[in-house]
């Protein structure tokens, strides 16, 4: 008995309802990852990835270019690596078992003669596997940590108490740069740039726009930290942001709008406080 009221059993679950989700392996990771290939009947599926060293991040970046094969196996890796999760299997020692299993007709193989290759970014094994394709930034916690290598559980400490620009392009220049304008329900938020010379890029809030030009900037940094990781010059980085869907906090690129040009970076910052 608890204040006053008898306990009670937990009331059944109801049919139909909505139930937690299924624990399984992180799928992103701000680590170096280990990967392997995927065939099938010769071709390429995608690559199947391990975090370096985190033991609980691992997935499978299937290859467009093999259209409905690859999401067909791309589905049989999910399945298999969520059973080698529930068997409490680590990420690298999952996919390793996976080593010259014979091939499925439908996920394809790993070939017993592969080798093991290591890429410095997940970022950089999407853009491996998919040449120029977006890839998505992921969420703001990996490998339990911020951004800024805050842990996401404080008893682990708190890490740096300021804001941390995460590894990305130089974010000035005195070279001429490219720009386009961000975007939400048809208000500038600011411009993502790029210098056409050097590795410089970044996201320049509108002042008019005030604090939600502010706000904006934190995904389109992202985007950009994900980009340099990948190892994308810094021109291509930006012109790829071109057409990314509008954001309700951040904004998007319209695939129409047209690239900006200005002397430098002076002039732009004229206009963002126009």
């Amino acid at each position: 008995m608890s204040d006053g009221f008898p306990d009670l059993p937990q009331a059944p679950p109801i049919d139909g309802g909505l139930r937690p989700p299924k624990a399984g392996y992180e799928r992103f990771t701000r680590q170096a990852v280990l990967y392997l290939p995927v065939v099938r009947r010769g071709e390429l599926l995608g690559h199947l990835w391990a975090a370096e060293s985190n033991a609980k991040a691992a997935g499978f970046v299937r290859r467009t270019a093999a259209q409905a094969a690859g999401a067909e196996g791309a589905a049989v890796w999910g399945r298999r690596l969520d059973e080698s999760h529930d068997r409490g299997l680590p990420a690298l020692e999952a996919i390793r078992g996976w080593v010259g299993a014979a091939e499925d007709p439908v996920g394809g193989a790993i070939p017993a003669d592969a080798r093991e290759f290591r890429a410095v970014s997940l970022g950089a094994l999407h853009e491996l596997t998919n040449p120029g394709a977006p890839v998505s930034p992921g969420p703001l916690v990996q490998d339990g940590l911020y951004p800024d290598g805050t842990p996401e559980d404080r008893s682990q400490g708190w890490g740096p108490l300021v804001s941390v620009r995460p590894p990305s392009y130089a974010a000035r220049t005195a070279a001429p740069v490219l720009f386009y304008p961000v975007t939400r329900g048809g208000t500038v938020l600011g411009y993502v740039w790029a210098a056409l010379s050097e590795q410089a890029a970044a996201y320049l809030r509108r002042a008019a726009a005030g604090r939600d030009g502010e706000i904006a900037g934190g995904l389109w940094e992202a985007r950009l930290a994900h980009a340099f990781g990948a190892g994308v010059p810094a021109a291509d980085a930006v012109r790829r942001l071109r057409g990314t869907p509008e954001d309700p906090l951040a904004g998007g690129v319209a695939a129409d709008a047209q690239e900006g040009r200005a002397a430098g970076l002076d002039e732009l910052d004229r206009l963002a406080r126009a």
